[in-house]
This record gives C-alpha cells, sequence and structure tokens, in this order.
C-alpha cells in the first residue's frame, strides 16, 4: 500500500469520527458527553490498528486518557464547561423561540468536532512514533490538531451553509 493511500485512511477514519461527534453536538436536546467519549476511544482503537498496534477498548482508553492528561485538566475542564454551555443554550431556545439553541448547537459541534480533530491527529502522531512521545510533545501536538480542527470544522459548516 503506497503511503499516501496509508495516510490518507488515518485521515478519513479521524474526519469520520470528527463528522460523528460534530454531529452529536448539532443535536438539540441532552447531553451527549459518554457518546463523545465512545466515539473517541474507537477511533484511538481503530488508528491503533491501522497503525499495527491491537489495542482492546480498554487499550484505547489508556490512549485516550494520557492524551488527556498530557494536555492538561485546564484544557478539558474549560471544554467541558464550554459544553456544558453550549447544552444550555440549547435548552434555552425553548424560550428564545429557537435562536439559542442554534448557537448552542453550533457552538456543540465545532467543539466536539475540533476536540476529535485534535485527539485523532495526536493519536495519529503518537502511534507513528510507536507510543514514545513525551507529555510536553503530546501537548503541543493536540494544541496545533485543536487550533487546526477548529478552523477546518468552521471553514466546513461555513462551506455547508454557502451551499
Amino acid at each position: 500500500m503506497a503511503s499516501d493511500d496509508f495516510e490518507e485512511q488515518a485521515e478519513n477514519m479521524i474526519w469520520s469520527a470528527v463528522c460523528v461527534t460534530a454531529g452529536l453536538g448539532a443535536v438539540p436536546f441532552g447531553i451527549n458527553t459518554w457518546f463523545f467519549v465512545a466515539a473517541n476511544t474507537t477511533l484511538i482503537a481503530m488508528l491503533g490498528k491501522h497503525y499495527g498496534q491491537q489495542l482492546s477498548h480498554e487499550g484505547a482508553a489508556k490512549v485516550l486518557r494520557h492524551i488527556v492528561m498530557s494536555v492538561g485538566f485546564t484544557f478539558f475542564a474549560t471544554t467541558l464547561g464550554l459544553k456544558f454551555f453550549a447544552e444550555v443554550l440549547k435548552g434555552a431556545g425553548v424560550i428564545t423561540m429557537g435562536g439559542a439553541t442554534v448557537a448552542g448547537m453550533a457552538l456543540d459541534a465545532t467543539l466536539g468536532g475540533a476536540t476529535t480533530y485534535a485527539i485523532g491527529y495526536t493519536a495519529q502522531s503518537y502511534f507513528r512514533k510507536s507510543p514514545k512521545m513525551k507529555r510536553a510533545e503530546i501537548k503541543r501536538v493536540f494544541a496545533a490538531g485543536f487550533a487546526e480542527g477548529k478552523r477546518r470544522v468552521t471553514s466546513t459548516s461555513v462551506k455547508g451553509k454557502q451551499e
């Protein structure tokens, strides 16, 4: 298999998971945190297998925890706070005749998609290096992935609205 095809397959796995988590964020009701964790754990297991590492669901969850711990509590606490805020906005749509619901859905979809992109991007780097990444490198790769994921998820949703 050509290297470009191999990397393209990994990228497709990441984008499939991004679509799932962004789609979960766009649902106008309910907190979908457990589905988000499940989608990202499945993504990590798939990427691990793709890069030659057979991971159980528990093994993939350990990699996800390692990424979370490397990135730091502050980022994920802030993300969780924004997630709850998005859920409140989605719920407030009943009062605002739907306006807040749309804003909450957009925020939640962008947050979920960008975070999944960053997790996938970081896991991909992690597996390429045969799990020898140091915490500081994981944090740096995740930050770059999150910024890129946010940009790409936002630009993709804007393109979709224009078409």
